[in-house]
């Protein structure tokens, strides 16, 4: 996708989780334990500004700057926009190759066009589900929110964890449009495949349902689960 599709789903996303956690900042998140809306909207911003602070110096080390802390109560929507808004606008100018540092070994800041727009929108469901009705995703974005999880985030979560990975593989087919994801493990290492094939547990659906239960955060009615229902949600827990 293109660099300019990623920022401007983000100002979307941004949007969307600012205006809703306006309405309810102490509601409890089912997907992150011991966090409530407020927690969400605070590190969200404290994630906008250190990257922000990559990209702005075109650090090509780990940051030594340090972000400030979210303020406490109403403040901190302010503290999130404030960083939202000036991502948004720092990413609108910066060539998605350009030399930057990164946890991946992309290196160039087009990861953080891809990577900070997929994790607004997970949080924004975390945080629309904790006040109420979660709006769908863009169906080919939550295509490529589900590729990059697979891609990027997952590898490097296990290669810190070490969290065990299931015993059985799992197949997702998107049903409006193009995307097909195979889960499985050779020799102890995560594989994807994305053509067509059979596996322990398969999950069809629509983009926007198949990310959401990807990134852990439930499986809507809009899903059709086959084979072992157990491998399947094994797969979704290794989501961070």
């Amino acid at each position: 996708m293109e660099a300019a599709t990623y920022v401007d789903a983000l100002e979307h996303e941004g949007g969307l989780l600012a205006t809703t956690a306006s309405g309810g900042l102490d509601a409890p998140v089912h997907a992150c334990p011991g966090w409530v809306v407020a927690d969400v909207v605070g590190h969200l911003g404290r994630v906008y500004r250190s990257v922000g602070d990559i990209v702005e110096h075109r650090l090509t080390e780990p940051p030594a700057m340090s972000v400030p802390r979210p303020p406490a109560g109403r403040a901190v929507v302010d503290y999130y926009t404030t960083g939202l808004t000036r991502l948004v606008s720092l990413l609108r100018a910066t060539p998605p190759d350009t030399p930057v540092y990164t946890w991946s070994a992309a290196g160039i800041a087009g990861f953080y066009h891809r990577r900070i727009a997929h994790e607004t929108g997970v949080h924004r469901v975390d945080v629309q589900a904790a006040l109420g009705a979660v709006d769908p995703f863009d169906a080919d974005l939550a295509a490529d929110g589900v590729s990059e999880l697979y891609e990027v985030v997952l590898p490097f979560g296990l290669a810190r964890t070490g969290a065990p990975l299931p015993a059985g593989s799992l197949h997702l087919h998107r049903t409006d449009g193009a995307g097909e994801w195979t889960l499985d493990v050779a020799d102890g290492v995560l594989r994807v495949d994305h053509g067509h094939g059979k596996a322990t547990a398969a999950v069809r659906g629509p983009a926007s349902d198949l990310f959401v239960f990807a990134w852990n955060r439930g499986r809507s009615g809009a899903l059709e689960v086959f084979g072992d229902e157990s491998v399947a949600d094994a797969w979704a827990r290794l989501a961070p």
